[in-house]
Parts: structure tokens; sequence; C-alpha cells
């Protein structure tokens, strides 16, 4: 039995459907008239600009209030401390387990025994890294903003800055694991940000631009 008809008639594949949406149609005749951007393109821009406001605001906020931040948890591990030490004698290999102990209170003392005292040094370099993690917040802000602002004119760098937010944010939040419900939001809105333009009328806007900057 042939199943030629059948094969002819063969669904195109995900990657084939994806090749094609990423393909830009055939560009108009330029006729010489100032290019708008497109509604996808006005999208983007917004979305972009309004994700780099988010990751601006709470970048800046963590440095601005980084020491207030650092005493709080300093303090908060401090407590824990003096608890392990009023219920197990002590942290670290001074732990004793009571005798009999419940999962529970077992659990806490495993917890008590990876316990050291802070020092000096351990607040400083925490100190350091909440800096440096959030200024690279702030810097992905601020990239996001610079892009989508220049997307609605179609610059050709615009792209690219909003993807590199992308990447710098991915990159920060899985080897930091630095992410909240607002970044990883405003995270998707440039991922979306970056495809508007990449894909359909958006696509077809920053080619006849470039078309028309080679001419």
């Amino acid at each position: 039995m042939s199943f030629g008809m059948g094969d002819a008639r063969k669904r195109p594949g995900i990657f084939d459907s994806f090749r094609a949406a990423m393909t830009p149609p055939p560009l108009p005749e330029d006729d010489g008239l100032p290019i708008k951007p497109p509604g996808p393109v006005t999208a983007a821009t917004v979305l972009a600009m309004l994700a780099g406001l988010v990751f601006l605001v709470i970048g800046g906020f963590s440095l601005l209030t980084t020491d207030d931040q650092l005493n709080t948890a300093v303090a908060a591990y401090n407590d824990q401390i003096s608890s392990c030490t009023t219920q197990f004698q002590g942290i670290g290999a001074a732990v004793v387990v009571p005798a009999g102990a419940s999962e529970d209170v077992t659990r806490a003392a495993t917890t008590c025994q990876g316990m050291t005292v802070l020092t000096d040094e351990t607040i400083s370099a925490a100190k350091t890294q909440n800096i440096i993690i959030s200024a690279v917040i702030a810097v992905i802000g601020v990239i996001a903003l610079a892009g989508g602002w220049f997307l609605r004119t179609g610059v050709r760098w615009s792209r690219l800055a909003v993807g590199g937010a992308v990447v710098i944010s991915v990159i920060l939040t899985m080897a930091f694991k630095e992410s909240n419900l607002l970044t990883l939001v405003a995270t998707l809105l440039m991922i979306i940000a970056v495809m508007l333009c990449f894909v359909g009328k958006g696509a077809v806007y920053f080619a006849r631009l470039k078309a028309r900057r080679a001419g």
C-alpha cells in the first residue's frame, strides 16, 4: 500500500513554522516617505521601558538600602545563634541534640550545626556582593530603558541592547538566584519586546530602515 499522498499532505513541523515566522516578508517599495513604527514596535518600546524601570527601581532601592538590609540580616542571624545556644548549647560542633528529639527538633539542630559566628570579613564580603548585584540589576534597567527608547526610531543596536539585558538578567538569576516575581515578569516583558521586533511587522520595520540607510 502506498502512502505517497499522505506524505504529500504532511503538516509542517514546529521548526518549519518557527523558520517561517522568523523570515520577514518581502520589503515593500521604498516610497521615500518617513517610515513610521508599526504597532508591534510601539508595544515593544512600552514593554522594554516598563521592564527597565522595574529593574532600575529595584536595583537603585537595593543600593540605597544596602546598610539597612545588611544590619537586619545580621541581627536576624545573631538572634538565630542565640536561639541555638539556648536550645542546643551552641552552634556548629557545640550543638547537643536531646535524646529522643522529634523530627522538627532534629531538623533545627542540623541547621544550628551548619552555622558559624559572623566575622567582619564575612559581613564585608556580603555587603560587597549585595552592592555588585544591585548595581548589575540597575544597569540592566538602564540598558532596557535606553534600548526601549530607541526601538521606536529603529536604531540598529536597540534590539540587541534589549536582548542583552535579557541575557544578563537570566545569567544573574542562574548564577546568584537573585530574582523575584517583579524581575521575572520584567524579564518576560523584555523577551516579548525583543520578539515583537524580530518577527512580523517589527522585523519589516527594521529591515526597511536598514535598506534605506544602505541606499
